[in-house]
């Protein structure tokens, strides 16, 4: 496979992306603004704190993806290792979004109004809020980390002239220095994100706890991730010119891994369902059967099984399936959508208790739309001003060498 010309590395970004998302962004804002003013406050607050523990996971679900490539070694995920990386883009933004949450905290968590005694000295606002500052401000470090040195490595190789890369191990200088950094980024992933499932979304229902949930929570948005990656590259592959270096394998990897993560998640639901029907523990069982058993939210919860994890599950079973387009564009939308729909269900009913009806409409859909578009434009941004291949990577060269994608579904 020839080496990528100047066209491949830097395709350049539309226009048209930049305005759509720009508008999506002026909606939510406005929406919101709107809602929070208003007699929609409550909702406002909700809909506001479900996309944010969506997109923040999702966001650091896809660097770690990049991290997973390198500590894997995986030859055939480097052409789509930048678009990986460019989820990262969103996390300053995310950590910026995160107080946002502090004027609508009493709306939000209810143990603020009704303390609860013997976690109290948890449970605060100003300890929560310093916990999680901390937290997610080392994990947004260590990720951009990870992207900085990326990055750099490809500008200094194109700027050094584009010399010989061996794609033998040791490898050295800036590159060397994300395989250092990616086995913390895995650790501080799972341990933060745990926290961060406990404080923004367990801490909701001050009397439940479960110590599968936290797990639950990252393995799921490691899921979500991946859909998402799978998604951006069928719809923008082209458009960044990736699809020279895009075959039915890698197209069959992903979809593979997605097909994986879904088995997983549905797992782990089991796992915990479980556990707490087993023990048959009162203070669990009502935060299940608020969202299983009862309605409105039994309809909900159904209708997320069935987009997270078993249609999924039998429609993935097909190879053809995983690396045909149009199906698997309106796949990964339904699992986004579905996992969404999950961090909805896990969310509101805690805050919404007592009152009918399930608070979805136009305000939670243009709320929502801000932040697709916030995403969108910082990926947008930040690919069309870095190289969109890892062009300095070892194993990039390795794959233009085997030329991996040769295999024919």
């Amino acid at each position: 496979m020839l080496p990528p010309d100047e066209k491949d590395i830097y395709p350049g970004m539309p226009s048209s992306w930049v305005v759509v998302s720009s508008v999506l962004i002026l909606v939510g804002i406005a929406a919101f603004l709107y809602g929070a003013s208003g007699a929609y406050e409550l909702r406002a607050w909700q809909a506001f704190t479900v996309n944010y523990v969506f997109w923040a996971g999702l966001a650091f679900g896809g660097v770690l993806f990049s991290a997973v490539l390198n500590l894997s070694k995986a030859v055939w995920g480097r052409p789509i290792k930048r678009v990986a990386e460019a989820f990262g883009a969103y996390l300053p933004v995310s950590f910026l979004l995160f107080w946002v949450l502090w004027p609508g905290r009493a709306h939000i968590f209810p143990w603020i109004g009704k303390p609860v005694p013997e976690k109290q000295v948890f449970l605060n606002a100003p300890n929560m809020f310093a916990r999680e500052g901390v937290c997610l401000l080392t994990l947004t470090l260590l990720s951009l980390l990870l992207v900085y040195f990326s990055v750099k490595s490809d500008r200094e190789w194109l700027r050094a002239g584009r010399p010989p890369v061996s794609t033998e191990y040791p490898w050295s200088g800036l590159f060397r220095s994300q395989w250092r950094l990616s086995p913390v980024l895995p650790a501080a992933y799972a341990f933060i994100l745990s926290l961060f499932a406990i404080d923004l979304i367990m801490s909701l229902s001050s009397e439940w706890y479960s110590t599968l949930f936290p797990g639950y929570y990252f393995i799921a948005a490691f899921y979500s991730a991946i859909a998402a990656l799978y998604l951006f590259v069928l719809l923008g592959g082209n458009r960044l010119g990736l699809n020279r270096y895009l075959f039915p394998r890698q197209f069959h990897d992903l979809g593979k891994l997605t097909f994986g993560f879904a088995i997983f998640t549905g797992y782990l639901f089991y796992a915990q369902l479980l556990v707490i029907w087993y023990g048959n523990l009162p203070e669990e069982t009502q935060f299940v059967i608020l969202r299983t058993k009862l309605d409105p939210w039994k309809p909900w919860a159904w209708a997320v099984l069935l987009m997270v994890f078993v249609i999924p599950f039998v429609v993935l079973l097909s190879k053809r399936i995983k690396i045909t387009r149009v199906p698997m564009i309106l796949i990964l939308i339904m699992i986004l959508a579905g996992l969404w729909m999950e961090r909805f269900l896990l969310v509101v009913p805690s805050t919404w208790s007592g009152r009918p009806g399930i608070p979805f409409g136009p305000l939670e859909v243009m709320i929502s739309a801000g932040f697709v578009g916030l995403v969108w434009l910082c990926m947008t941004l930040f690919l069309c001003r870095v190289p969109v291949l890892p062009v300095s990577d070892p194993l990039f060269h390795k794959f233009l060498a085997e030329g991996k994608g040769s295999p024919k579904p």
